[in-house]
């Protein structure tokens, strides 16, 4: 299976629906919350944005949740 990387927020709506919905779907996933500095210059760094949340599957990029689901879906399989 691809890697899954969810680079978070605590005060995020769509991270947390995000994460409930890799959880309800038996998915495996590493949650990088960028209140950690280190976590935060990695996104800014390697893709250029702080905005959460941000979905890494294998080597796609998603910023957002709701408006990218069809596309994350497709990614997971």
């Amino acid at each position: 299976m691809k890697e899954i990387v969810v680079y978070s927020s605590p005060t995020c709506p769509d991270c947390h629906a995000l994460k409930e919905y890799l959880r309800a779907k038996g998915i495996k996933f590493t949650d990088r919350d960028i209140m950690d500095e280190r976590w935060r210059n990695e996104l800014e760094q390697k893709y250029g944005r702080l905005a959460t949340p941000t979905i890494v599957i294998g080597s796609r990029v998603f910023v957002g949740f709701r408006e990218n689901l069809k596309d994350i879906e497709e990614a997971l399989k």
